[in-house]
């Protein structure tokens, strides 16, 4: 595509930006003081992504990739290093950058290049088939697993081993996904499909139930906030209800020691459950210094244009 027309058309979405040098220093005006989300994917797993994190800048990620596919767009290098936040601290929104290797699509013409980050690239750009729209989808998928585990799910030990993984769809959900959903689980294979016609779209991800749930109120932050200030985690109906059956509550400076131990057992019990969904775990602790070997190893796009082999 044409940067003038890039232009006009990423103007119409938050979620997108174009600047005039794809690899150009990412500080020029697209507000993405916080950098590219790789940083999170490889950081120690405390200072990661959280499963809640990820929910929230997919589902801004998919808008933008539904408004270029509803424009017969591709963006066909989707990866880490090409989205950025508004912020790191709190965690902002998503910037959507680098359309070098955007192209058009359409039903009466067939397009065929051999193009992409060789981690992220889909089946058929390997096999020298018809992208799509699809296309975009595969590596949507590939970004989910990064964002959720820190690893790269087809990474070889050169491109010829990645390629490979790519095409015989060797991939793993049980390894390094201890605490991760099973909904999110199901998102990742409901992308990585070998057949583009089989992949959902990006509408179908918006639909999803596992961005569905992400909508839901944040009750891991709400129950910590009430945990660090030691007040009950009661709903507001059952808050009234007790105050009518007790209406000596807020005469008595002080309350009888069973009700103290209910209100402890109580704010345990919600703290105990929502703390379940942290991904730190002792084994993850043990194996970190063996899963590092996938990380730090994500390669620059590769272009060409002319079919039967790649140039690296």
């Amino acid at each position: 595509m044409q940067s003038g027309d890039v232009t006009a058309l990423l103007s119409g979405c938050p979620a997108l930006t174009a600047r005039p040098e794809s690899r150009a220093p990412r500080t020029d005006g697209c507000s993405a003081a916080g950098g590219e989300i790789f940083n999170q994917c490889v950081a120690e797993r405390e200072e990661a992504f959280k499963e809640k994190d990820v929910q929230r800048l997919m589902r801004q990620i998919l808008r933008g990739v539904s408004f270029l596919h509803r424009h017969n767009v591709v963006h066909l290098d989707l990866k880490p290093q090409n989205i950025l936040l508004t912020s790191d601290c709190p965690l902002g929104d998503i910037k959507i950058v680098d359309f070098g290797l955007s192209r058009i699509v359409n039903d009466n013409e067939e397009l065929r290049e051999i193009m992409g980050t060789p981690e992220y690239v889909a089946p058929e750009i390997l096999s020298y088939e018809p992208i799509s729209t699809a296309t975009d989808m595969w590596s949507i998928g590939v970004l989910a697993y990064v964002m959720l585990t820190g690893m790269s799910p087809f990474l070889g030990d050169d491109k010829q081993h990645t390629f490979l993984n790519i095409s015989q769809l060797n991939i793993s959900y049980t390894e390094d996904f201890e605490g991760v959903s099973e909904p999110a689980v199901n998102f990742m294979k409901a992308l990585l499909v070998r057949e583009p016609e089989g992949r959902a779209t990006a509408e179908d991800c918006l639909q999803h139930a596992w961005l569905a749930e992400g909508d839901l109120p944040d009750l891991y932050c709400s129950a910590m906030n009430a945990v660090q200030e030691g007040t009950p985690i009661l709903p507001a109906a059952e808050k009234e209800d007790e105050l009518k059956a007790d209406p000596s509550i807020g005469d008595s400076p002080s309350q009888p020691d069973t009700d103290g131990q209910t209100v402890t057992e109580e704010l345990l019990l919600m703290a105990s459950y929502t703390l379940g969904q942290c991904r730190q775990t002792e084994m993850e602790k043990q194996t970190e210094s063996t899963a590092i070997t996938k990380r730090f190893k994500f390669e620059e796009p590769m272009l060409q244009e002319l079919p039967g082999e790649f140039i690296y």
